[in-house]
């Protein structure tokens, strides 16, 4: 079973952006479209890594401050209450 979130940060993470900067010696990662999700690594896997725990945090974030999120809704399920 593939989760929500899981299956949401990978479609972003292909969108993924990489750059090698040489004033700092590191491998920047962005995505287009999300201000502030941004990483930097030594290694470009480092960059992705930091890149996609920083893209949770964005999601969990806007989920817990009720904003819309593009491309990602969360299934609304009915549960029946016990007594």
């Amino acid at each position: 079973m593939e989760l929500a979130l899981s299956k949401y940060i990978e479609k972003l993470l292909n969108r993924a952006k990489y750059e090698y900067d040489d004033s700092v010696k590191q491998w920047a990662a962005w995505i287009e479209g999300l201000p502030g999700v941004y990483a930097q690594g030594q290694k470009i896997e480092e960059a992705r890594q930091e890149l996609a725990s920083t893209l949770e945090e964005h999601i969990l974030i806007s989920i817990s401050e009720r904003k819309l999120i593009p491309g990602f809704e969360l299934s609304k399920k009915l549960y029946a209450k016990t007594r």
